[in-house]
């Protein structure tokens, strides 16, 4: 098993904003991929307001087909949690299969350009390889106006489950969103990854 995170981009530079994918759903804003590498990524202005930010990408090496990426979120030095938890993992599988997908886009939220989590989640029955349906779900970064909690938070700002079933969380977020495949992308060509 390698112990390069999979699932994403690398490159040289520390961030790299790729051409915008479209929209999606038609109630979703324009979405602009970011190319993250391992380690620390800077984002400037990551949640709209002005304050630096970072996506951290570090892989968890269980020695199986159970490893998986992390990753953390910081507005100016404090995490952002999503759902009350303090970073975003995905479930890359054997890399053909791939459970879970997590990826970051720029895009407008609020009147403000902001940074967002896209989840897309394989709902796995018997056999991790077959068609499977599958959820995306889009969040937006954005100052926790709630009073508790940390300062910055990931807000679920749309869900969408497709009819299609997908064999791969990648190429669900390609085919329904148009977000493109990683470079490190392993599973089949077709329009379900099946």
């Amino acid at each position: 098993m390698s112990v390069v995170p999979s699932g994403y981009w690398f490159a040289a530079a520390a961030v790299c904003i790729a051409a915008p994918a479209s929209a999606g759903p038609a109630d979703w804003p324009d979405l602009t991929p970011i190319r993250l590498h391992a380690g620390v990524n800077k984002i400037v202005d990551i949640a709209g307001d002005g304050k630096p930010g970072t996506i951290r990408l570090d892989w968890r090496d269980n020695g199986n087909a159970w490893s998986y990426d992390i990753f953390t979120v910081k507005v100016k030095g404090s995490i952002a949690t999503v759902d009350g938890k303090d970073r975003f993992t995905d479930s890359p599988h054997t890399g053909e299969d791939v459970i879970a997908s997590v990826r970051f886009a720029r895009g407008t939220h609020r009147g403000r350009t902001t940074t967002f989590a896209l989840v897309s989640h394989r709902e796995v029955a018997e056999s991790v390889p077959d068609p499977a349906v599958t959820t995306i779900t889009l969040y937006a970064l954005e100052r926790n106006t709630g009073g508790l909690g940390t300062p910055y938070i990931f807000t679920k700002v749309a869900k969408v489950t497709p009819e299609r079933l997908y064999c791969h969380a990648d190429m669900a977020l390609k085919t329904e969103l148009g977000f493109p495949l990683t470079k490190s992308y392993d599973g089949l060509p077709s329009i379900d990854g099946c």
